[in-house]
């Protein structure tokens, strides 16, 4: 089991300590996430520099990043930063970037442009595989403003773009329960990451593994992801979630 710390519970450290306390707490690694201040502009060549070599993967920015908005502008910043995360990625020799689809924006209700959406996927797949990188596109927790928090909805789009996929658990909950673990099966052979965390079932609460209803014991061996990645939101959360899951 190859187990990554996000650097969610270290934020906004600079992803270099980040790592460094995740490496003394047993992980072997860490997810950074690149919203402020760590956006994939904002890095300086020293960092990249003391970051080589390590076991990394990187978090695509969340924030106003949003393929599927109704406005042409909006999609076209989304796609920008997420091809500089990949280009970001490459130079830090990142062994992967994960990605949110984007959200339903407030306002007037309004069906998302797909076709738009899965054209800029298809060009950052393309970009990623010339840089080496592997593109993983995430789940989303059920809320009224997400569109890919259904597992089925999201292993058709996988397959239809050929795309791994990072699979959170936790979202998966908040969508399916229980039910969760007959999805996963069927999602096995399109998985690349697994994101780790806990909740109650009805919100993205980001618990420690445990403290929740998510069935960590029976999910993981329907799984064989190349990492998992933990996403407590504190450095005592993720000793907490460390010493859970290598008992």
């Amino acid at each position: 089991m190859r187990l990554l710390a996000s650097t969610l519970a270290f934020h906004p450290l600079s992803p270099d300590r980040a790592l460094e306390r995740a490496l003394a707490l047993g992980f072997q690694g860490v997810e950074v996430l690149c919203d402020p201040p760590w956006h994939p502009r904002g890095w300086p060549p020293r960092l990249v520099h003391r970051l080589k070599g390590a076991e990394l993967s990187l978090h695509a920015p969340i924030a106003d990043v949003n393929l599927i908005s109704p406005h042409p502008q909006a999609r076209a910043f989304a796609e920008a930063e997420l091809a500089r995360t990949l280009e970001l990625a490459a130079r830090l020799g990142a062994r992967g970037v994960t990605f949110h689809l984007g959200y339903r924006s407030t306002g007037a209700p309004y069906d998302p442009p797909w076709g738009e959406a899965k054209a800029a996927i298809q060009r950052l797949s393309s970009l990623a595989r010339t840089l080496g990188v592997t593109l993983a596109l995430e789940n989303d927790p059920k809320t009224p403003y997400s569109f890919l928090w259904d597992l089925q909805l999201y292993g058709r789009l996988l397959f239809e773009l050929s795309l791994p996929g990072t699979l959170d658990l936790g979202h998966a909950w908040t969508a399916h329960g229980e039910a969760t673990l007959s999805l996963l099966p069927q999602l096995r052979p399109l998985i690349h990451s697994v994101h780790l965390h806990d909740n109650h079932g009805q919100e993205d609460e980001h618990l420690p593994l445990g403290e929740g209803t998510v069935q960590l014991e029976a999910a993981i061996p329907l799984l064989h992801p190349e990492r998992w990645v933990v996403e407590a939101t504190s450095p005592q959360a993720l000793a907490h979630d460390l010493h859970r899951l290598l008992g």
